[in-house]
């Protein structure tokens, strides 16, 4: 049985078709594994790998450990630096208050940080504290020193120091006190109202708004020739009073009277007595 040439033609043309199919297949997936080969490579070479990492505003703050821990380091990919990542963990720091981290291809990495500074010791309930002035606490010695002034409130708890308005308005008053006046400073709360004692003066300051207004206004009324031991009276910035201390004198004279008046009012020989002894 003979096999017809045309068919032989046919079938050696579909399997030399087949042959090239498979060889082109074969040829494109091996293009493709040089080309992701190649772009893997090219992504982790040294081309591609952190080569410096500019940093400004880091000071107090130990972003450079931070940054080295999270692999923003020389030699590391560029496309293994996260930066969303590495700002979040730079803002568990308390000195940091703002954060950017930006890649800047091919091999450039830049942080631009913006730190807390203290403005005032906070007695709070965890104890001593100097906070910034957007109540955050920071990292400091356990017994405050003079170097700046002092709030007290011992109820509040150090993490709802953001949180609290009057540690808010004390901060922002302190840091808006002229240098010379704000060692020795202390400010409390006394009756629901925040109070301070500046250079041996009680300032009566009234509610936590306008504390920087309070503490410029403060400054202009300690310039004039103010009666030693004055209460000064702030609630209103733009209208400041000075109340002089009560002399001895009259506080004996109202002593005096007071103890008069009692004496009348128990003295049990008044008029009607009188006539009942007539």
């Amino acid at each position: 049985m003979s096999i017809d040439p045309r068919l032989m033609e046919r079938r050696k043309t579909v399997a030399e078709d087949n042959a090239k199919k498979s060889i082109n297949r074969l040829l494109k997936f091996l293009l493709i594994v040089v080309v992701v080969g190649g772009l893997v490579w090219l992504v982790f070479s040294p081309w591609l790998s952190v080569a410096r990492v500019d940093t400004t505003g880091i000071s107090a703050s130990s972003a450079h450990t931070i940054l080295a821990d999270n692999g923003v380091r020389a030699g590391t990919p560029m496309i293994l630096v996260d930066p969303d990542e590495v700002e979040s963990r730079l803002l568990s720091d308390p000195w940091i208050a703002d954060v950017t981290v930006s890649r800047d291809w091919p091999n450039l990495v830049t942080v631009t940080v913006e730190e807390r500074s203290p403005v005032a010791w906070v007695h709070s309930a965890e104890g001593w504290a100097r906070h910034a002035i957007d109540g955050v606490a920071l990292p400091s010695a356990a017994e405050p020193d003079t170097s700046m002034g002092w709030v007290e409130m011992p109820v509040l708890a150090s993490d709802d120091g953001p949180d609290s308005l009057e540690l808010l308005g004390a901060l922002e008053f302190v840091a808006a006190l002229d240098a010379g006046l704000r060692e020795g400073t202390v400010v409390r709360v006394q009756a629901g109202e925040l109070w301070a004692t500046v250079s041996g003066f009680e300032v009566r300051l009234g509610r936590a708004d306008e504390m920087a207004e309070k503490a410029l206004s403060l400054g202009a009324l300690l310039e004039e020739n103010l009666i030693e031991g004055s209460t000064l009276t702030l609630i209103a910035p733009t209208n400041p009073s000075s109340l002089p201390p009560v002399s001895e004198e009259v506080e004996d004279e109202d002593d005096g009277d007071s103890a008069g008046e009692e004496d009348t009012e128990s003295d049990p020989s008044g008029g009607e007595g009188s006539d009942d002894d007539s």
